[in-house]
């Protein structure tokens, strides 16, 4: 049965009548970037006036915490927006933190020190992440060494709630980053160019397990100024079977840097759910890399954009890996990347952690 409607924009089939989810994300992404620095100070006043009458599990549901999430993907400095949310008594979501103030980090650990609750702890613990200076990452590590008694109720310990702020440390307390400084999106070009970074090509293979089309889903030229951060002196290709990696556990992929790529063994679908007008989709896509920088949380609160670097948009929880070893010039990927409608959904967050 087909649908009653078309998006006015883009043709979508739709159910209602209206834009589609994607126009509409686009639209509210334009109007976000767009705010004049008057604005923006307009909505970090309405975001403190929301906290101020917020009760601890109240403020995530408001449309103020949606406008929150928007004051960071312009990379606006919230140290104002933490010290009320701390005042409140409100640690969730634990991006209100983000390199908040020693004195708001000290009232964290204060009531890490004194909690007997583990709901509250791991709140803290996600808040103490966020925040992430030296101090913190020296109590995470004390709080590894020597847990407080509601750490059993929890299901990890302090290193991995510091993964959710982009970084961690090892057992000898060294800092580990996670995360990469700089971020870039992917945003509509005139046309696609498969000389540089890009999105989807055909692989010229059938998956083994539900005979789909193979891609190669994302190929970033390393030796691209823009990503000169990422450490990777040649071309990586990172190769999957759409329709079966999103259920594939641990590493997915090996690349070279000389752009070939090697899919591994891993468990897939037998049925394949991606059709030839999805592959078609996804293949003539017209993405281009941003040219400037884009704020490290620019992509961690959507579907809508893709971005290389910064912060994720994960599903669930927060899940790095760690790579094996593998022979010179080899890197592992995991399908860290995930996707939606076939498209880079989180961040390209592979960091090159020390090997095991």
């Amino acid at each position: 049965m087909s649908l009653k409607y078309k998006c006015p924009e883009c043709g979508t089939p739709l159910g209602f009548e209206g834009l589609c989810w994607r126009c509409r994300a686009k639209h509210h992404r334009e109007e976000v970037n767009n705010w004049t620095d008057e604005e923006i100070q307009k909505k970090i006043n309405q975001v403190i006036e929301r906290l101020k009458t917020s009760k601890e599990d109240e403020f995530y549901k408001t449309d103020e915490c949606d406008i929150f999430q928007d004051l960071m993907t312009r990379g606006v400095d919230i140290k104002e927006i933490s010290k009320v949310a701390c005042e409140r008594e409100i640690y969730y979501p634990s991006e209100l933190y983000y390199k908040a103030s020693e004195e708001i980090r000290d009232t964290i650990i204060e009531k890490i020190m004194s909690t007997k609750s583990a709901d509250d702890g791991g709140r803290f613990l996600q808040c103490l992440a966020m925040i992430g200076d030296k101090k913190s990452q020296d109590t995470l590590y004390e709080l590894k060494i020597n847990p407080r008694p509601w750490r059993k109720k929890l299901y990890v310990d302090s290193d991995i709630y510091a993964e959710e702020g982009g970084w961690t440390f090892d057992s000898k307390n060294n800092y580990i980053k996670l995360n990469y400084d700089k971020c870039f999106s992917f945003e509509i070009g005139e046309k696609k160019d498969e000389n540089g970074t890009f999105i989807a090509r055909r692989r010229g293979e059938k998956c083994p397990h539900c005979g789909g089309e193979m891609l190669d889903i994302l190929v970033i030229d390393g030796r691209d100024e823009r990503f000169s951060f990422l450490g990777l002196d040649g071309i990586t290709t990172v190769s999957c079977c759409p329709n079966c990696v999103t259920l594939c556990e641990g590493i997915s992929t090996k690349f070279k840097l000389d752009g070939t790529s090697e899919v591994l063994d891993y468990e897939g679908e037998e049925e394949n759910y991606f059709s030839e007008d999805i592959i078609d989709e996804m293949i003539n896509n017209k993405f281009v890399v941003s040219v400037k920088e884009k704020p490290l949380f620019y992509g961690a609160f959507g579907d809508d954009v893709s971005t290389i670097g910064g912060f994720a948009s994960w599903v669930q929880d927060w899940e790095y890996r760690v790579s094996r070893v593998w022979k010179e010039n080899e890197i592992p990927c995991s399908n860290s990347l995930g996707y939606y409608n076939g498209f880079s959904r989180r961040n390209f967050i592979y960091r090159n952690l020390p090997k095991l």
